[in-house]
């Protein structure tokens, strides 16, 4: 059976201004917005996009002018989310100042990709199965390319997932799927999918 809509998600951009940051920031960045919004981690679709920098060492992420820190939020919570700006977070002793932002609809595109999709599964082979019973519960049916297997430090453990593609995705259930994702740990930027328009991305 498809699943029924959740309310109109949206992705909130704010602008942001540092040096750097660690490159695995995921569970840093978690933790500081989860003290400035107590009200996320309620949120079971919520997400937190891994923020984009430059490679600056093993270790951390160069930012430049245009970085910016990216939630994915039911709508209904965008003028809840707008009390991040101005303020400062501090992520692993690297401070972040949140600026202004604005909501961003989820275009409808027939290739989508996300970084890391985590389903409990170490093995390629049996990620792969979860994806497939994944898509099948919410009534999907798309081309899946799996990418490079990826891994992040989460409170007590390491996290592990793969790079994940879906390309071939009927234009009426994209939004679907970015709003919802796949596997776990949305609030440290994983399961969150974007548009993509060419599966190249899947092999970077």
């Amino acid at each position: 059976m498809p699943r029924l809509r959740d309310p109109m998600t949206v992705d909130m951009v704010f602008s942001i201004r540092g040096s750097r940051i660690p490159r695995d920031h995921g569970f840093a960045l978690w933790r500081a917005l989860r003290a400035c919004l107590p009200w996320l981690d309620a949120e079971a679709h919520a997400g937190i996009h891994a923020i984009r920098g430059a490679p600056a060492n093993d270790d951390m992420l160069l930012l430049g002018q245009r970085a910016k820190l990216v939630l994915r939020l039911p709508e209904a919570r965008v003028a809840d989310a707008q009390s991040l700006t101005g303020r400062r977070i501090d992520l692993d002793e690297c401070v972040l100042q949140i600026g202004s932002a604005k909501p961003r609809s989820l275009p409808a595109f027939a290739t989508l990709y996300s970084h890391l999709v985590c389903t409990g599964s170490d093995d390629e082979l049996d990620f792969l199965r979860d994806v497939a019973a994944q898509l099948e519960q919410i009534g999907v049916a798309c081309e899946v390319i799996c990418g490079k297997q990826r891994a992040l430090r989460a409170e007590r453990a390491e996290i592990r997932g793969y790079g994940l593609m879906l390309h071939e995705v009927k234009l009426e259930q994209s939004t679907l799927l970015q709003e919802i994702g796949l596997g776990d740990n949305r609030k440290l930027g994983c399961g969150i999918f974007v548009p993509h328009k060419s599966i190249a991305a899947v092999a970077a």
